[in-house]
């Protein structure tokens, strides 16, 4: 929330450009966006929620505050976190209406003026003198802006992208315990998913603000997609007839015989299973040509 955006929205920008469903809009801007009153990006769902109009009432609005020159589109990457359908950025032009505005209200008798509110008002702002109701509301509007000035200016959110450098990934980067977390969560294999991560962003060049939030986003968007590596997926056929390791267990002797593809699909389902090519192949050093088809089918009953 800025203090001097809604200030502004509120005391100066004239009452006749903000009629109506207007001025509720410009005050619900002014309330998000920040002390320069920039970047302002409440959805119009939220916006349609805190005011009670309709969303064509709203859009309506929005393009009328535009059109008067009120506010204007601002830096749209604020909200390229939030994945596709993103909100409309907003920046109050904040500019100085003070000189358009109309003469001031007529002052009414003096008599009329003395209540107990105004007397405390008397008694914080010692020396300011009693004057009538239309120069009272301009006392009001200058304590306002006192306080303002006695705010603390608030660094903006470290979630908003415009105040830092878009950076390439660091050297160093890694999966944090918060991204480890979220992969066990979706039983996504972190490590792969981080190896690909990075690969993609020195590939490509990207920067980013933010390159853990992004990750987070690569994590669960590659979740929803079905693109992420399973945690502790194994392959379903990491050894074909044609493999090399499958050619060693085999060796050359059956090689071209009627049945070597046979054994060879045969090895490649051995080795598929977990048994390791070694292994196999010594248990079948000593084994004649005519009896492999029924040791095969004894290794593969034992594994």
């Amino acid at each position: 929330m800025s203090m001097k955006a809604l200030e502004w929205a509120m005391y100066d920008v004239p009452a006749e450009m903000v009629k109506g469903a207007l001025l509720r809009i410009l005050l619900l801007l002014a309330d998000h966006a920040d002390t320069q009153g920039r970047g302002a990006f409440p959805s119009q769902k939220r916006i349609v929620a805190l005011t009670g109009y309709s969303r064509r009432t709203i859009q309506n609005g929005l393009h009328d505050l535009e059109t008067a020159g009120l506010i204007r589109r601002g830096d749209q990457r604020i909200t390229e976190h939030l994945g596709k359908y993103r909100p409309i950025v907003w920046d109050l032009t904040m500019k100085d209406f003070r000189g358009a505005k109309t003469t001031p209200l007529k002052q009414p008798p003096q008599g009329a003026q003395t209540t107990a509110p105004l007397n405390k008002l008397e008694g914080r702002n010692q020396g300011r003198k009693k004057t009538s109701l239309g120069a009272q509301s301009g006392a009001q509007h200058d304590c306002a802006q006192n306080l303002y000035k006695e705010e603390p200016y608030i660094e903006p959110r470290e979630s908003n992208a415009r105040a830092r450098k878009q950076i390439p990934i660091p050297a160093d980067w890694k999966p944090s315990e918060e991204h480890r977390a979220l992969a066990d969560r979706l039983g996504i294999d972190c490590d792969i998913e981080a190896g690909k991560f990075k690969d993609r962003a020195l590939d490509t060049g990207a920067t980013s603000a933010d390159w853990d939030a992004k990750f987070r986003i690569w994590l669960m968007r590659g979740h929803e997609l079905g693109y992420t590596t399973v945690k502790n997926q194994q392959s379903a056929r990491k050894y074909t007839w044609a493999s090399d390791e499958v050619k060693r267990v085999i060796g050359t002797d059956l090689e071209g015989t009627d049945d070597y593809m046979e054994l060879a699909c045969k090895v490649a389902d051995l080795l598929n299973q977990g048994l390791d090519p070694d292994m196999l192949r010594r248990q079948l050093a000593n084994v004649p040509g005519d009896a492999w088809v029924e040791q095969l089918f004894e290794q593969e009953a034992a594994a």
